[in-house]
């Protein structure tokens, strides 16, 4: 019988007014979450799941060394629930002076597997993230209870190099964690979500899990849509728009019959591409 990997997404809005209560009502969520879905292997929460500071110097005033508080709290809780956390995002202390937007994988024992700092920055429609934030320079492809995994944060589900990257590095899941607004000034972008994250499983056969904000948070308007999809590209837990819980078993048994069955990665041609 194949081994089902069971994954619980949990979508919110961190509008909460400071980093603390941001921290008290992720905890709260993480356990209902494992509450309501007994067994779950690895809980997901979004992108700057910490609160998202406005300026340059809210960011510095919120930013955190890792280990510190939001991942000593996170570390007790895995323990806790004997579960994996992909906590989201947070405001890191960065080494030039400016912040890092980074995620951390705990495992069941609350010890931080890995780091993972934003690779892409978000310098498009206006808004330059990389004035104030410091990119992350490599991948992160790390060995976990549930398989290997790959990490992502929000902007970076745009470059189909990181998810093929990772792909080949072995990852069998895909994680992301965003904060996903609708847009502005240009059409809304829920439908470029909605691709871009179907396009990353189904292009790469392998199983992506996404979780996106929700709400009113500060000056964005992030819109949800979380979701689980296979590596056939179909979405088989798709969150609503409101603070919500989602959560579907991987099978990557599955996995490999569908990459046997289809050549995407067997029949690549690296000797013809121009990177």
């Amino acid at each position: 019988m194949s081994k089902k990997i069971k994954v619980a997404i949990c979508q919110r809005g961190a509008a909460a007014a400071t980093p603390q209560e941001n921290l008290r009502e992720s905890i709260a969520l993480i356990e209902r979450a494992a509450a309501e879905n007994p067994g779950v292997d690895i809980v997901l929460l979004p992108e700057y799941n910490n609160g998202m500071a406005i300026t340059p110097e809210e960011a510095q005033a919120w930013a955190e060394t890792i280990p510190g508080p939001y991942t000593d709290a996170m570390c007790a809780l895995a323990k806790k629930l004997h579960v994996n956390l992909l906590p989201g995002s947070i405001t890191e202390q960065g080494d030039d002076g400016r912040t890092c937007n980074t995620a951390v994988f705990i495992d069941r024992e609350g010890n931080i597997v890995g780091k993972y700092r934003k690779i892409h920055l978000f310098d498009a429609l206006g808004f330059k993230e990389s004035d104030h934030v410091q990119a992350g320079d490599s991948p992160c492809v790390l060995d976990t209870d549930i398989g290997r995994i790959g990490i992502q944060l929000c902007y970076d589900c745009r470059f189909p190099e990181l998810a093929r990257t990772e792909v080949l590095d072995g990852a069998e899941i895909l994680f992301i964690m965003a904060c996903f607004p609708s847009g502005n000034p240009l059409p809304p972008r829920t439908d470029h979500w909605d691709t871009l994250i179907n396009a990353m499983a189904l292009q790469n056969l392998t199983w992506v899990c996404a979780a996106n904000q929700y709400g009113a948070v500060r000056t964005e308007h992030p819109f949800g849509r979380s979701r689980i999809v296979d590596p056939w590209g179909t979405p088989v837990a798709v969150a609503g728009s409101h603070e919500d819980i989602i959560c579907a078993a991987i099978d990557l048994d599955y996995q490999k019959t569908v990459r046997a069955n289809v050549g995407g990665l067997s029949n690549r041609r690296p000797d013809t591409y121009k990177l």
